[in-house]
C-alpha cells in the first residue's frame, strides 16, 4: 500500500539471524526504506539521533548481555524522547506480556510465528495511514480557517456595498 513512501525503521532485536529476517521482508515490502537494525536495546537509544517513523522491538533483549533491559524498560526510554509508534515482535506469548506492552505505550504485539511478517506489514501499513491522515487533517484545517475568512470578507463587503 505504502511502498514507495520514505520510511526510517529501526528493529531492535538481539537474536541477528531473525533482525537480518525483519530487514530483508521491510525493504522488500517497503522499497525507499532506510531499515536500521541494532542488536541491543542500549546500543539502540545511543544511536537515536531523530525520531524514525517506526520501530519494532523484541521483548528479551538479553541473549548478549544478561543484564540487558528487557523490552518494556527500552519502550519506557524511547516513549521519554519520542512519540514514535512502537511495535513489539517477540516469541513471548503470555497474555501478561502483551497486555503490559500495550500498557507502557507499544503500538501493537505481534507474536513471531508463521503470519507475524504478514501482519507487521498490516501494522506498519496502518500506521503510515494515521500519520497521513493527520497530516491532512492538519492541511485541511488550514484552508478552512483561510475559507472562513474570506466568507467573513464577503459578508462584511455586502453590507457595506448595500449600506452605500
Amino acid at each position: 500500500m505504502y511502498v514507495n513512501r520514505n520510511l526510517k525503521i529501526i528493529v531492535i532485536e538481539d537474536n541477528r539471524a531473525m533482525s537480518e529476517m525483519v530487514r530483508d521482508y521491510l525493504t522488500t515490502k517497503f522499497t525507499s526504506a532506510e531499515v536500521t537494525v541494532y542488536n541491543t536495546g542500549e546500543e539502540a537509544l545511543n544511536g537515536l539521533v531523530s525520531e524514525p517513523d517506526v520501530i519494532i522491538l523484541d521483548y528479551n533483549l538479553d541473549s548478549e548481555n544478561a543484564n540487558a533491559l528487557n523490552g518494556i524498560q527500552i519502550l519506557m526510554k524511547i516513549k521519554e524522547r519520542y512519540k514514535t509508534p512502537v511495535i513489539f515482535l517477540s516469541s513471548q506469548e503470555r497474555a501478561d506480556v502483551s497486555a503490559n506492552t500495550i500498557k507502557y505505550g507499544a503500538y501493537d504485539y505481534i507474536t513471531k510465528n508463521e503470519a507475524a511478517f504478514s501482519r507487521l506489514e498490516i501494522v506498519i501499513n496502518n500506521i503510515i495511514g494515521h500519520s497521513d491522515v493527520k497530516k491532512n487533517l492538519g492541511t485541511q484545517k488550514f484552508f478552512n480557517s483561510i475559507l472562513v475568512v474570506l466568507m467573513i470578507v464577503l459578508v462584511l463587503g455586502f453590507i457595506l456595498m448595500r449600506m452605500f
